[in-house]
């Protein structure tokens, strides 16, 4: 892959200091349990682009074949808050194990990406319920800060037959759950609000003690938090997503 060459070295980075602290916590674990359970790490991470096609699928899933881990992609599009008719987030833990072949241990060092993650900002001016914006971002916040995931839906029809059939056999039914703990997200989206509402920032600092802000500059990732918040991304998401790049345009043949 041509190009892209901030993105490589910014996602190779952020890979290598994921899987490093991976690494530290379950050597700990089998020196000192109460020392890894207080050890804590923001390794998230987040793209940024100005349109499809700048290769960031095939970023990622490159880097976990190289580091030979399951890899899950999906649009953010697609689900909607556990319970409501969509897709559910929780899925794509598991669809993680498959990727493992069902070794769950496996699947718990895994890499989602989750591409237009701007879609799903809230709308201010909705009424009702926000099942697709802001229920998807809740949901999506509490895997990133770790939780465990039953491998059986609530909404698998099948899966609960299966178990009601294991209770009628043992008399109780089993409950495998996978951690969230290390699982590796990276989100991307088109962000074509954050340009505007940045551009809308920019625009209003006038005089000589005016701050010079390069729209989508995300680099200065401390300076566009509140932009995020502003366009209804939630504070806990972006506070789980410190590593930031913006993908070089490429010119279409």
């Amino acid at each position: 892959m041509i190009k892209q060459d901030e993105a490589k070295k910014v996602l190779s980075i952020a890979v290598c200091d994921h899987y490093n602290h991976v690494n530290h916590v379950r050597q700990l674990e089998k020196e000192r349990a109460d020392g890894a359970a207080e050890t804590e790490y923001a390794s998230k991470m987040s793209f940024s682009s100005a349109r499809t096609g700048v290769g960031k699928t095939y970023l990622i899933k490159h880097i976990a074949d190289l580091i030979k881990v399951p890899f899950v992609k999906a649009d953010a599009t697609k689900f909607s808050e556990t319970g409501y008719v969509g897709g559910d987030v929780e899925d794509l833990v598991r669809e993680l194990v498959h990727k493992a072949d069902g070794d769950v241990n496996r699947a718990q060092f895994g890499i989602i990406y989750i591409d237009e993650i701007d879609k799903i900002a809230s709308a201010g001016s909705m009424i009702g319920r926000d099942v697709s914006g802001r229920g998807v971002q809740t949901t999506l916040l509490k895997l990133m800060e770790e939780t465990e995931v039953p491998l059986r839906s609530a909404m698998d029809l099948q899966g609960q037959i299966q178990a009601a059939l294991e209770f009628q056999r043992r008399g109780k039914s089993s409950r495998q759950t996978i951690n969230t703990r290390h699982i590796l997200f990276v989100v991307s989206g088109a962000f074509e609000r954050l340009k505007e509402q940045v551009s809308r920032r920019v625009k209003g600092q006038i005089g000589f003690s005016a701050e010079p802000i390069r729209v989508m500059d995300t680099n200065s990732s401390n300076s566009l938090v509140p932009d995020f918040i502003e366009i209804r991304i939630r504070a806990g998401i972006i506070g789980r997503l410190p590593v930031r790049v913006v993908c070089e345009r490429t010119k279409r043949g």
